[in-house]
């Protein structure tokens, strides 16, 4: 019936002239704001509220660590279902591909996933393949906004933030209730269904939201034809997120979240990868004078991999990963700007893999570790136009020999309309159980067998950043560069004699680049936003470059917006332009002396376009429809750097703010 409604509803709007449409995301699908100046949109991000940076809530403005902020705003006019999507939409250099067994990896200029941090509400995320985490957790439905620190902020996050950290925060109800029905069909056989519900009452705020997605499998043929199709694997998802507030003294908040994700991907006929996580998370704020405050906060996150025989309905356990994570953080502000930071951390990690040798009962290991973190950070303002914060950070594993320290300085010199940052950080990866303690031999038949280190040591770089950003009412433009040098990187090194691999730290990169980022608003609702990325990536392998990072890429947006009463019309053209990549890649089962052969390899350029259109009705419907991979571009073969579009899709979306439409009536 529901899906009934969108058709009736397209064709009573292909007689009224409608054609292509963006898919909103829940709370925010139906606000005028959508449909907002762009120049209000630049002003109002300026003056965004943001908390990754520094770990305390200052303006984006007032932040020296360069952070970029996609607001839930841009993410609607994205028409993107999950944030691998997002991202490679609004930020060059960015790119997901597929590996081994259609695995999603990501690649943010030269930076693996290994080396980005991603975060939910400031919470880690556990579970991961082929070192990247489950970018299918992430859907767009609860964003507020993405927060995105570039460079190491090891500082303040620890372990994997060499190349960054994205901090996604989800949304709290704002209206004293509210309830939202939404629904979207797509290209092959794509439905995906969710409801949000909010209530702001007095001291308590809560918000649920559960989503469910299906879709068929499919297979990526490239141009060439004599390459090698591709399988994405169809599946089903299912997510339900629970966040709760109660303010119960002046200045005292306690919230409460909770989570549960499930996702089963259809690999064969008589075999479900099913894949489950949940999370729960508690956090005590609490503002004990005018000048101190502290923050008290646990979570919990349980990621397991399962094999389901649904013939035999049979069910095994692959893969466990659990986090305990527990913090305390004081804040001191001796004025409103000039802020002490101190904080102490700690973290445990449990990991139970079918790369792990296995007991005398025949069950897979269980390997734990822990860290103990201590953490300070100063942020003050003098002298009017600068900005200062520094800070340091310790960390102890189990597995280190020596706590390990990372520091951060970050200095910023405003004076209106320019702002100029300068910043130096210290990143760190921590070696993880799998690559520690793997006792693996694919296919149990010798064909490829890995083996840890237990002796492995951290990942460790050394970051600088310099960026100047001019901002006016309509128009702002920011131009930032970046070295990154990483020692001791972790990775696999085969054995011909013993025919087996082993994790070493054998190798260091060298990672240099230039951003550009431009946004201009013109007269009668158009805006254009353009940003550009330059990158040197060299990391090294046997003497080779073996890096998969394209040196050109950029992002642009077209919009245009129109609002008259009861309707509102939006329309928005986006686009991704890669340049071409010239790389290496070790030919199979090729050695010399020991060493892998390499041979040349060429990654084609490449566009992709991607057309939204939105409507809204009475502030409490919006019809929507898109064009993605408007050219039909496909790759002449599928490979390791390459688009992952089938070619042209379309979708279309209903959404519905039951509260808004009847109070309208």
């Amino acid at each position: 019936m529901f899906f009934r409604f969108v058709n009736i509803c397209l064709c009573v709007l292909s007689g009224a002239g409608a054609l292509f449409f963006q898919t909103p995301s829940r709370a925010q699908q139906l606000s005028p704001s959508v449909f907002s100046d762009t120049a209000v949109a630049c002003q109002i991000q300026l003056n965004a509220v943001v908390v990754t940076g520094t770990r305390t809530p200052k303006m984006l403005k007032d932040v020296p660590v360069v952070t970029t902020v996609i607001s839930s705003q841009e993410i609607e006019k994205t028409g993107a279902l999950d944030i691998a999507d997002v991202l490679q939409t609004e930020i060059p250099g960015v790119e997901f591909s597929r590996q081994m067994d259609g695995q999603v990896v990501m690649n943010m200029q030269g930076m693996g996933g290994s080396d980005v941090l991603f975060l939910i509400d400031g919470e880690r995320l556990a579970g991961e393949s082929l070192n990247n985490i489950d970018y299918e957790r992430l859907g767009t439905d609860n964003i507020e906004r993405v927060e995105i620190v570039r460079g190491a902020a090891s500082a303040l996050y620890g372990s994997n933030a060499i190349g960054g950290v994205v901090n996604i925060i989800t949304k709290e109800a704002k209206k004293p209730w509210s309830l939202n029905a939404n629904g979207r069909y797509g290209t092959h056989n794509e439905w995906k269904t969710g409801a949000t519900v909010g209530f702001d009452r007095k001291k308590f705020n809560s918000l649920t939201n559960v989503s469910y997605k299906s879709v068929d499998t499919y297979t990526l043929q490239g141009t060439d034809p004599l390459s090698s199709p591709s399988i994405i694997y169809g599946g089903r998802t299912f997510h339900a997120n629970q966040s709760f507030r109660y303010d119960f003294l002046p200045g005292f908040s306690l919230r409460l979240r909770g989570g549960f994700y499930r996702r089963e991907r259809d690999y064969t006929e008589t075999l479900i990868n099913r894949y489950i996580d949940g999370t729960v998370g508690a956090a005590l704020d609490g503002k004990i004078t005018d000048k101190a405050h502290l923050r008290v906060d646990y979570a919990f996150d349980l990621y397991d991999k399962y094999n389901f025989y649904p013939r035999a309905e049979l069910l095994t356990k692959e893969y466990s990963n659990m986090q305990n994570k527990a913090n305390l953080q004081f804040d001191y502000s001796f004025t409103p700007e000039n802020i002490l930071t101190a904080g102490a951390e700690y973290f445990n990690e449990t990991l139970m893999s079918d790369r792990f040798d296995t007991t005398s009962e025949g069950a897979f290991r269980n390997y734990m570790a822990h860290t103990a973190v201590a953490y300070v950070q100063h942020d003050v303002r003098f002298k009017k136009r600068w900005y200062l914060v520094y800070g340091l950070r310790m960390d102890y594993n189990s597995g280190f020999r020596l706590p390990h320290l990372s520091p951060k300085v970050s200095l910023m010199y405003k004076i209106n309309p320019v702002s100029l940052r300068l910043s130096y950080a210290g990143g760190f990866r921590a070696p993880t159980l799998k690559e520690m303690y793997s006792n693996y031999d694919m296919g149990g038949m010798g064909w490829f067998i890995l083996y840890g280190d237990p002796n492995l040591k951290p990942e460790k770089s050394q970051n600088v950043m310099l960026s100047a950003e001019y901002a006016r009412n309509r128009f702002s433009l920011t131009l930032s560069g970046y070295y990154c040098h990483t020692r001791d990187k972790i990775t696999t090194v085969y054995n011909v004699r013993q025919d087996t691999a082993f994790y070493r730290n054998v190798n260091m990169s060298h990672t240099a680049g230039f951003d550009a980022s431009f946004m201009v608003k013109l007269p009668y609702g158009f805006g254009i936003r353009l940003s550009y990325a330059y990158v040197f990536d060299r990391q090294k392998e046997s003497g080779v470059n073996v890096s998969y990072a394209r040196p050109h890429t950029g992002v642009a947006r077209f919009d245009y917006r129109f609002e008259k009463g009861w309707y509102g019309l939006g329309v928005s053209l986006s686009g991704r332009v890669l340049s071409s990549l010239n790389s290496v890649a070790a030919k199979s089962n090729v050695y010399e002396n020991g060493k892998p052969v390499y041979e040349q390899v060429h990654y084609p350029a490449y566009t992709m376009w991607k057309l939204n259109v939105s409507q809204r009705f009475m502030d409490a419907i919006s019809l929507n429809v898109g064009i993605d991979n408007l050219f039909n571009y496909r790759p002449p073969d599928y490979d390791l750097v390459s688009s992952t579009s089938p070619g042209i899709t379309f979708y279309v979306s209903l959404s519905v703010d039951i509260d808004s439409f009847v109070a309208s009536r």
